[in-house]
């Protein structure tokens, strides 16, 4: 996408101001930092929304737009780190903020053509609202448009845009069939295929399959869920109940908001290595599990219990009407997707942050905010929440938490990386 239209209307308003752009709209403050690129970010989120996307498909859009973002603040500032696609040159003076507004526009405009009006009138008021004079605009505008094409072209042929094949039934113990009470179809399992950022295979770190129906971990962890998993379980207390609902929005959602909230202070070339690098964890961790997940296509914990006296487990008892706590995601069982995700975080974070002892807030169901004092205690409790939400079995959240830290931790030491490490 060369030479769009949002660089002829900038043109347009050099022309008509004598000087620089200094004639800005009162109605819109410049952006910077963080909430420069948290704006365009979320505006990804919503574009999806408003075309109906499934928002796992948009999360791969999103940061494709990050990854544009930083490539063009980068090479506007001399930034001293490895670029995702391309270091353009740039002219001395390019403002940064044109550069991030623009590389951010043309990926929203690849990603949703049919959303151009919208994308237009927030990218000509951001445009106009800048303080800089009309040269650095126009300069960080050429920056941001050979960054953001350069991305755009080495993601081509990643398989975002790849249809979900459909859905074969398919039955008999241990495999995955679709659960109640929607008994949707598996949410897209195209996700599998996606080629993640930083390395090319959706496979590399796929774990070993699940344990055997007749093993003594599957027989441990089916008792366990089947009694504190379940919708009226006695035995679960009720600060487990809340912790189970906390938990349960969307991981990449909650993973990638709280990547978001960690870059706040930081200045806008370290807001835009932090989130491209933490939401590509959270993004290769979610590749990384629907692979194993659809690679494996084990059978929910609901599927399960309903179905115990034909597992070919004399330990495991049936019990036809059992429920869990919270409705099961239309997708396989193992690894939990939660954990997975989630450590992918986490994994970003240990890292960055250089420690695993992190005092951290977390933003759950209805914003209610707990406070944690290390990577471990955060793991602990998203896994128990899944086993006490009754969708995940023990072994599945372990499994995830190992999964996504690997995942994290590779993408935080391979991902734009500093020239000088």
């Amino acid at each position: 996408m060369k030479l769009i239209p949002a660089y002829m209307t900038v043109l347009m308003i050099a022309a008509t101001l004598d000087g620089g752009i200094a004639a800005r709209t009162a109605a819109v403050e410049p952006l910077t930092g963080a909430p420069l690129l948290d704006d365009w970010g979320n505006r990804m989120t919503m574009l999806g929304a408003s075309v109906g996307e499934n928002s796992l498909r948009t999360q791969i859009r999103t940061e494709i737009a990050q990854l544009a973002m930083f490539d063009a603040v980068n090479a506007v500032l001399g930034g001293p780190c490895q670029e995702f696609a391309s270091r353009p040159a740039v002219a001395p003076g390019a403002s940064p903020e044109a550069a991030v507004i623009h590389a951010a526009y043309v990926v929203a405009t690849n990603e949703f053509p049919s959303r151009l009006t919208v994308i237009q009138a927030a990218y000509d008021s951001q445009i106009a609202a800048l303080i800089a004079d009309q040269q650095a605009v126009l300069d960080g505008i050429a920056a941001g448009d050979a960054a953001a094409n350069a991305v755009l072209d080495k993601r081509k042929g990643d398989h975002r845009n790849d249809l979900d094949p459909g859905y074969v039934p398919s039955s008999g113990p241990g495999v995955w069939v679709p659960t109640p009470p929607a008994f949707a179809p598996p949410q897209t399992p195209f996700l599998a295929h996606v080629v993640p950022f930083g390395y090319e295979d959706p496979a590399r770190f796929r774990p070993g399959p699940p344990p055997a129906l007749d093993s003594r971990t599957y027989t441990a962890d089916y008792y366990e869920i089947q009694d504190v998993g379940q919708l009226a379980s006695p035995s679960r207390t009720s600060e487990q109940t809340i912790t189970a609902q906390f938990w349960n929005p969307s991981a990449t959602a909650l993973w990638t908001a709280n990547v978001r909230s960690l870059a706040t202070p930081m200045d806008l070339l370290t807001a835009a290595r932090f989130e491209a690098i933490g939401i590509a964890a959270v993004t290769n961790a979610l590749i990384a599990v629907w692979d194993a997940k659809f690679a494996y296509n084990f059978w929910r914990p609901v599927t399960a219990i309903r179905n115990g006296d034909s597992d070919g487990n004399d330990e495991t008892a049936a019990d036809s009407a059992w429920t869990p706590l919270i409705s099961t995601p239309p997708h396989p069982e193992y690894p939990a997707a939660h954990t997975t995700v989630g450590a992918g975080a986490l994994g970003f974070y240990t890292v960055w942050f250089d420690t695993d002892q992190l005092p951290l807030q977390v933003k759950g169901t209805g914003n209610v905010i707990r406070t944690y004092s290390n990577v471990r205690e955060i793991q602990a409790e998203e896994g128990n929440a899944r086993v006490w939400g009754g969708m995940h079995f023990r072994n599945s959240t372990e499994v995830g938490t190992a999964l996504g830290s690997r995942v994290g931790k590779y993408t935080a030491t391979h991902l734009l990386k500093r020239l000088d490490e």
